[in-house]
């Protein structure tokens, strides 16, 4: 029931391509999944994608048969963004050897939720963020994950204000004990 109320939020109808040109076992993941399940959505969401794939190649390929801009933003990550009619689309290589481990590797379980195309698209959390949508919490996959990007720190806070949650105890804990890593971000992040 969920994947289809989603479904029907990203309007797939109104996207700049068709869900057929993604490569088999692609996924939906990040902020418009989050925003779709909170009805929060505008009407062109940027869309988050992670391939099985290159994600360079395949977006070059998109880009030159939907008549779009393609923007390598990391050749070592295998990252690329799809500008086309005022939609922003990144696609990003899966990391580790399965979508779970992909997931595992975001800032917040809220942002690791997917929604995978297969034969019937469908919902995938495995790290439950659903549930912290539904108790209104922001809650850290790991202590881990915020100090191999400090970045995150500050949008955990963004998140927290924007959608009026709250942050999870432990989360605090690890935000407290890693605000001296923001100092290392570049000032250009």
């Amino acid at each position: 029931l969920l994947s289809k109320t989603l479904l029907k939020r990203l309007n797939l109808k109104d996207w700049p391509f068709r869900i057929a040109d993604l490569p088999l076992g692609s996924a939906l993941v990040g902020g418009s999944v989050r925003d779709g399940l909170l009805n929060k959505l505008t009407k062109k969401p940027d869309l988050d994608f992670v391939l099985p794939v290159k994600a360079i190649e395949f977006t070059q390929n998109l880009a030159t048969k939907i008549n779009g801009t393609c923007i390598k933003l990391d050749e070592d990550r295998d990252i690329a963004r799809l500008a086309v009619d005022g939609w922003t689309l990144d696609f990003a290589r899966q990391v580790g050897k399965t979508l779970k481990d992909d997931l595992s590797r975001r800032d917040f379980r809220i942002n690791a939720i997917a929604l995978q195309f297969e034969n019937e698209p469908k919902l995938y959390d495995p790290i439950l963020g659903i549930p912290d949508l539904d108790s209104k919490k922001i809650v850290a996959i790991s202590e881990d994950n915020l100090i191999s990007d400090p970045l995150r720190i500050l949008r955990g806070f963004r998140l927290m204000c924007e959608l009026n949650f709250d942050l999870d105890q432990e989360t605090k804990i690890y935000f407290k004990n890693n605000t001296n890593n923001l100092s290392n971000i570049s000032s250009e992040r």
